[in-house]
């Protein structure tokens, strides 16, 4: 039984690799290749370097964010360099994973390091975080429309907020479900066929998120570090192939095209979240090639720092 649920696992990975592949590859086509391969050999080596910084600067403070709310449910006081490595352990798995679902092998990763940990815990120190991340994601996404409302055709719009209303709810139901009064909660899933053997682990997640909920100040000030952070990968890189847009416009870009790595078509929105950039950059005046490449490098740049938790990743005995 196993093996069939793997096989079909697997195959349904390898759809979703080549849908991104067709996705890339017509673009390339439809740009020329030579112009994109033109755009990429005029890249500015030290603002790709200052990206990858600005990115790793990211993930530390991201780090900082998942030891300090694994020490308020566990009351374990890991070494940051464990935690580190388990968070960017879970952001290469991630890079793979449909929905960048892989980030939840984080719990995993971190249960090796102490013996107070649990993986319900650990759950429970992502996925609060996520749920706010997500409506924070969506009201940036709706000022970055805002942003481009005159460059874009209603056709282009109303996908774009269905979407936001896709994650926002997503974020809502999150948070809903995470902090809300146990017996409510609890009482839905239990009427679910498939949730309700899993009735015990969703009680013990929800008493273990209750006990982070004081610490949503803390929560939106790292997301805010966090969100600096990559805007300023994203300025970078444009520089890189001298794109010259505000920062304030990639910081309001990013959570709108970010959100299309969170798209379960593809593994981390491969294809997806290049065709969204490079139609989105086309709007603000970027010539496509250009645009495409910028799209490139965004995912050569996160997965050449993310690569720092392959080791971790690996299932090491």
């Amino acid at each position: 039984m196993f093996s069939l649920f793997l096989r079909y696992v697997m195959r349904k990975r390898v759809v979703q690799i080549v849908f991104g592949i067709i996705i890339i590859t017509f673009i390339l086509f439809k740009l020329g290749p030579g112009e994109i391969y033109e755009s990429l050999t005029q890249v500015k080596l030290r603002y790709f370097i200052l990206a990858g910084c600005a990115y790793l600067t990211y993930n530390t403070f991201m780090a900082i964010r998942l030891r300090y709310l694994m020490k308020v449910i566990s009351k374990e006081n890991l070494p940051y360099r464990d935690v580190f490595f388990s968070h960017m352990g879970g952001m290469i798995a991630s890079d793979v994973t449909p929905a960048r679902s892989g980030y939840f092998l984080t719990p995993i990763f971190l249960k090796r390091k102490g013996e107070n940990l649990t993986v319900t815990g650990g759950m429970a120190a992502i996925l609060a975080p996520q749920g706010i991340e997500f409506i924070l994601k969506v009201i940036g996404s709706l000022l970055g429309i805002v942003l481009l409302i005159s460059n874009i055709d209603n056709a282009i719009i109303k996908p774009l907020l269905g979407a936001g209303a896709i994650f926002l709810l997503l974020g809502i139901g999150i948070l809903i479900f995470l902090w809300s009064s146990e017996e409510s909660s609890l009482k839905i899933i239990a009427k679910i066929p498939l949730m309700k053997r899993f009735l015990n682990e969703f009680s013990h997640l929800k008493e273990e998120s209750f006990k982070i909920r004081s610490e949503i100040p803390f929560i939106l000030l790292l997301h805010m570090i966090g969100w600096v952070c990559v805007a300023l990968q994203w300025m970078f890189l444009g520089r890189a192939l001298g794109i010259e847009l505000s920062f304030l416009t990639y910081f309001l870009l990013h959570p709108l095209l970010s959100l299309l790595a969170f798209v379960p078509l593809t593994p981390a929105g491969f294809g997806l979240m290049e065709g969204g950039t490079t139609g989105i950059f086309t709007l603000l005046g970027i010539d496509p090639a250009t645009a495409f490449a910028f799209s490139i490098l965004v995912r050569i740049n996160t997965v050449g720092v993310d690569i720092i938790g392959v080791k971790e990743a690996g299932f090491r005995s």
